[in-house]
């Protein structure tokens, strides 16, 4: 318990961590568009931000600073030292915002990628344990059997030994030992469930 307790805490203060790199690359990309003029595509560079949001591990922090992005990239617009065409700057922050969320978008697509990959592997694994075990258990039956042909093998040599008896019954046990042995050969060359 208490390393299950650890490691969440350790989890955590890595999710810390990683929120204020992206907290403070935001706000670093904010100051530096309000110092820029209004020509200028300043929104762009919060792509880093969406990006290293992704150490998160989680798309709704994801989602949370694309969209923190998107609003200060619009409140850029307003706050910024004025310059450029209007037409040139309203583009500018149009094409910042596609990027924000292109790259949100795509980073949601990655992650479930990565997710799906890894449980495909966790499948596989266990499928491969699975026969693992499948044919250790049919192997380890094949050689009780052995055991049980080869103790037959001596119960024929003794009935050889005797005489008496019937020769119908020597027979019917010697088709029994044959079929006995198909079948373990049979048994023995299974590799599916």
């Amino acid at each position: 318990m208490k390393a299950i307790n650890n490691s969440i805490a350790n989890s955590s203060k890595k999710i810390n961590v990683f929120l204020v790199i992206c907290i403070a690359l935001m706000l670093i990309v904010f100051a530096v568009d309000l110092q820029l003029p209004l020509g200028v595509a300043g929104g762009v560079p919060y792509v880093i931000v969406v990006l290293a949001s992704l150490w998160l591990n989680n798309y709704k922090y994801v989602i949370s600073l694309a969209t923190i992005c998107t609003f200060l990239t619009l409140l850029g617009l307003y706050l910024s030292p004025p310059g450029g065409e209007l037409w040139k700057v309203i583009g500018n922050r149009g094409l910042a915002i596609f990027a924000i969320w292109a790259t949100a978008i795509l980073a949601r697509k990655w992650e479930a990628t990565i997710k799906m990959n890894a449980n495909l592997l966790s499948e596989k694994k266990k499928q491969l344990e699975i026969k693992k075990i499948y044919v250790a258990t049919m192997r380890s039956s094949l050689h009780v059997t052995n055991n049980l042909l080869n103790q037959l093998k001596f119960i024929e040599m003794q009935i050889e030994n005797n005489p008496n008896v019937d020769r119908q019954v020597i027979m019917l046990f010697r088709e029994i030992q044959e079929e006995a042995k198909s079948l373990m050969s049979k048994l023995s060359s299974v590799e599916t469930i």
